[in-house]
């Protein structure tokens, strides 16, 4: 073959020059991230074998995760005060305490219910503050200054339960409320 012309020669430099210029620039875009928002670029087939199906996590009613809890009855429409504990008794029971209870409503049917809502203290004294509806519990018996109450069907209660309120059944009279805290040092059944 003959050598090549100045002009042929310099014709296969440029074609070589820009053949060069095209690897050089398809590598440079192929090491550039790919704009997803991540650090590293995603693959574009991904591994699906190695990775383990995940549940999502099971949200554990609050009878089991927000016990024990603890409070000081308050007069709210009567006066009406003594302390409440309530804590899980077993698996699926719950286990309401109430001591050192007194009133001035003699004659009341006294009724014990837990809330979602809230009791707050003010300058005026206490009141409650409903958030759906509250579910009965049970009773204090005319006289008792203690009563035990089991919940054996747990699942009826607020998620969560915020406060207990003690109610005249006969005039629907919020008697006294307690704001439930949680109840550290306690023993959990």
């Amino acid at each position: 073959m003959s050598p090549l012309s100045g002009s042929a020669r310099a014709g296969r430099i440029a074609g070589g020059l820009s053949v060069l210029a095209g690897v050089v620039a398809v590598a440079v875009l192929l090491s550039l991230p790919v704009p997803t928002g991540r650090s590293t670029p995603e693959p574009l087939v991904r591994d699906t074998t190695s990775a383990a199906p995940t549940l999502p996590p099971v949200d554990k009613p609050w009878y089991r995760t927000g016990l024990p809890v603890e409070g000081e009855i308050v007069p709210i429409g009567a006066r009406t005060t003594g302390r409440v504990e309530v804590v899980r008794s077993g698996e699926r029971s719950v286990r309401v305490t109430i001591t050192d209870f007194a009133t001035d409503l003699t004659t009341a049917d006294i009724r014990v219910q837990l809330t979602a809502g809230d009791v707050i203290a003010g300058r005026r004294g206490a009141r409650w503050v409903p958030d759906g509806n509250p579910v009965e519990v049970g009773v204090v018996p005319h006289g008792a200054t203690t009563a035990v109450i089991e919940v054996t069907i747990p699942q009826i209660l607020p998620d969560p339960v915020h406060s207990l309120v003690v109610l005249d059944w006969n005039t629907t009279t919020i008697m006294g409320g307690a704001e439930l805290l949680p109840a550290y040092g306690t023993m959990v059944g």
